[in-house]
């Protein structure tokens, strides 16, 4: 296959997808600005190129120094750093430093911390023969485990990313066997079969999975909190009916964020009530992301996320935009001097020129 293919399988994807009416409120206001984005294949192949595509995705900076290389390798070891970083610069990327034959990328040395703590709590007592990643990007955590562990990849995300992660992937392990959405579509139905036979899973949110599937690795980091309350809700209603028993469920997501025009609180997230709590912890170098790993068990005696979500209420209070206060006053003085219509009118004005002026060059 080659790249042009990636393209049209992007093509036919999104149309599929966001012409299904329940797909629509996949995307919030938080990934509206994918729409203004030009998916062709020299952008394709600079995605991480003064952020053509990866923007919104991807937390590479040319402004971090060495001090968070220091930290992680002090924690791990740099045997451990140097193995997992790219040697390669897929994309791209005009931010990465070339250093003893790899190239040091602070997104990928923020995966790296999270795998180590992973592979410690996790991979080393337990097997684990498939993973799936939710708004995954464009594959780089999931890289970590397909390279260190060659573990089966199930990645759910918008087309827009699945593009991405399809060519970041085919890039480092042309070997493996893809299943993409063009296989999909010949059924529309991935079964127990297909799962088995492939390596790499990259699909849309809400293609019907055989429900003989069961995963042993939930993951979403850093993207849910962009999402609308009721995608994620969703998205909660597929891992607990997917999830092997035993299985685990890594999040990582903010204390609040706004950015879908509400706030969207981890401690809100709609577990039930059959998780144990293994690690939950501000997230390394980011005080304002919760790190939380939990266990799927139906033991009444180990199940307590119910109290460790009461217990996140109260450190999340401490992150609680203070604009969310302001906006309310504000949309409330709005409303009562010029009217709910010119409210809404004014408000999907402001949204479309913001994005308009964040994708200026």
């Amino acid at each position: 296959m080659n790249y042009s293919d990636l393209i049209e399988i992007y093509k036919e994807a999104s149309k599929f997808f966001y012409g299904i009416n329940e797909n629509l409120n996949q995307k919030s206001k938080h990934w509206k600005s994918y729409d203004l984005k030009e998916f062709n294949l020299d952008n394709l192949i600079n995605f991480r190129n003064d952020g053509k595509l990866s923007g919104g995705l991807d937390d590479q900076t040319d402004k971090f120094t060495f001090k968070i290389y220091s930290e992680i390798v002090n924690k791990t070891s740099e045997d451990f750093v140097l193995n997992n970083l790219p040697k390669k610069n897929i994309g791209n990327s005009l931010c990465l430093l070339p250093y003893k034959n790899v190239f040091v990328d602070f997104n990928k040395l923020i995966h790296i911390y999270w795998f180590w703590v992973i592979e410690n709590q996790i991979f080393k007592n337990n097997k684990i023969a498939n993973i799936c990643e939710i708004g995954g990007g464009f594959g780089s955590f999931s890289e970590l485990f397909i390279r260190n562990y060659n573990t089966k990849i199930l990645l759910i995300d918008l087309p827009e990313a699945n593009l991405m992660s399809a060519f970041y992937l085919k890039e480092l392990f042309p070997q493996k066997k893809f299943y993409l959405f063009n296989d999909y579509k010949t059924s529309e139905f991935l079964s127990k079969l297909d799962f088995e036979k492939n390596d790499i899973i990259i699909l849309p949110p809400n293609c019907n999975i055989d429900k003989k599937i069961k995963i042993d690795f939930f993951i979403n980091t850093r993207s849910m909190m962009e999402m609308n309350y009721e995608v994620i809700k969703s998205y909660f209603n597929f891992i607990h009916e997917y999830s092997a028993e035993g299985g685990f469920f890594l999040n990582i997501n903010r204390y609040e964020k706004g950015s879908v025009g509400y706030p969207i609180r981890i401690s809100e997230y709609p577990y039930d009530v059959y998780w144990k709590v293994i690690i939950s912890e501000p997230s390394f170098n980011q005080n304002w992301i919760h790190f939380l790993l939990t266990q799927r068990l139906f033991d009444k005696k180990e199940i307590n996320i119910t109290q460790e979500l009461d217990n996140i209420k109260k450190i999340e209070k401490n992150f609680y935009d203070s604009y969310v206060v302001l906006k309310k006053i504000l949309k409330k003085v709005l409303k009562i001097t010029f009217g709910i219509k010119f409210f809404n009118s004014l408000g999907n004005f402001l949204f479309k020129v913001s994005n308009i002026l964040k994708n200026l060059k």
